[in-house]
């Protein structure tokens, strides 16, 4: 019952918690564009900006960085966050249901009757298809947990957080106190790992190989989805009905044999999981792809082009853009340069005159990270010199 109940409280914490906060992002959309696809990626990176916002004045103003202050306020600023996007996404239509489930619904006659069922028996038979490979995966991600030479730093910072209730205040290898380290204090998942467990009362080592692959795993492949989706958007509906669920499979095929190396996003999603540069790779890119060709399609009078678009996209961006610095320290100089050189062609190549120069405003919190991340390594960098 003991495990039960803990395993009841990772729930709420790494996957209720972190989703309900994209409600207030996805309440600038159009009620009728609001698809659960949409809230699962906006609430985790809602949720990771909001920790990386609390945690860093947190670590820097308090001292040795106030850990358990750390969990309240990014507690109570969750729900402070999910009541207002709850009370702005009521006040304006609410959310649709998971396509998957309005297609079980359909077929079961409770929805539009039979005439929908047409064109849906092979995407029904390649959705089971993807969700048996998911199943595979999560089975040995849950039964076959691998251990990395960088556990005993990464999930010794969280598992010192959880014990001591401060932060980066020890070197991981030796226990011993020691100053603060700018390379790596600055992205804050070691400790959005401890907090998940302290909130559920679960030993951050079986957090981190056992209980959160399950939920990364999932929400990678739901990033992907988005992805996909912008890529077939021009396709008609009966064939992207088809190819979308198609290419799910391609993916999850890639991430299964992708272990070509140590270095592949795909041997990180399988095998680190929990890392920083995991969620980078396979959350954060592919999530600023989908909001490029976002972008880009707004250009040609597509979905996107509607008005009540013009702000989602943007916030997201803003979101995804913290969120990066929240996984690891050079993600933002990546995810800049990624975005302006993205933008730069959208500009030159779709007419459109605006998207630079918001893009760019959308960069300034990475501008703003790196500078701070230079600050903090001088010391360092002058005695390497």
């Amino acid at each position: 019952m003991s495990t039960l109940i803990r395993f009841l409280g990772f729930l709420v914490s790494a996957v209720v918690l972190p989703v309900l906060t994209g409600l207030l992002p996805l309440s600038f959309l159009p009620a009728d564009k609001r698809e659960f696809h949409l809230l699962v990626p906006a609430g985790y990176f809602t949720s990771f900006a909001l920790f990386e916002l609390t945690g860093l004045p947190v670590l820097f103003l308090t001292w040795a960085g106030n850990f358990k202050l750390l969990v309240v306020l990014y507690l109570l600023f969750s729900l402070a966050v999910i009541a207002a996007g709850a009370v702005r996404c009521a006040k304006s239509g609410g959310i649709r249901l998971p396509r998957g489930v309005r297609i079980l619904l359909t077929r079961m006659g409770k929805l539009q009757g039979k005439k929908a069922i047409v064109g849906e028996k092979e995407a029904f038979l390649f959705w089971l298809i993807f969700l048996c490979i998911l199943g595979v995966q999560l089975y040995m991600a849950l039964t076959r947990a691998s251990y990395d030479g960088d556990d005993a730093y990464y999930v010794a910072q969280s598992l010192q957080a959880y014990q001591t209730g401060t932060m980066y205040n020890y070197v991981p290898y030796t226990g011993v106190s020691t100053t603060l380290d700018g390379r790596h204090a600055l992205a804050m998942i070691p400790m959005w790992i401890a907090a998940v467990s302290k909130l559920c009362r679960t030993h951050p080592t079986i957090i981190t190989h056992t209980m959160l692959p399950l939920v990364f795993l999932v929400f990678a492949d739901i990033c992907l989805y988005s992805v996909s989706k912008e890529l077939l958007v021009m396709e008609p509906e009966l064939a992207r009905r088809r190819m979308l669920p198609a290419m799910m499979i391609l993916f999850a095929l890639l991430q299964i044999f992708g272990n070509v190396s140590i270095y592949t996003p795909e041997t990180f999603l399988m095998m680190r999981t929990w890392q920083g540069k995991t969620v980078f790779a396979n959350m954060v890119l592919p999530s600023l792809f989908w909001l490029l060709l976002v972008l880009a399609h707004r250009s040609e009078g597509m979905e996107y082009a509607e008005e009540g678009y013009g702000r989602f996209p943007y916030i997201m961006l803003v979101l995804v853009n913290i969120a990066s610095g929240f996984c690891t320290s050079l993600a933002p100089v990546l995810c800049t340069g990624l975005l302006l050189a993205g933008s730069l062609f959208i500009r030159i190549f779709m007419k459109q005159k605006k998207v630079f120069g918001r893009v760019l405003l959308c960069c300034i919190p990475n501008i703003l990270y790196s500078l701070f991340l230079v600050f903090l390594m001088l010391p360092v960098l002058r005695g390497g010199a």
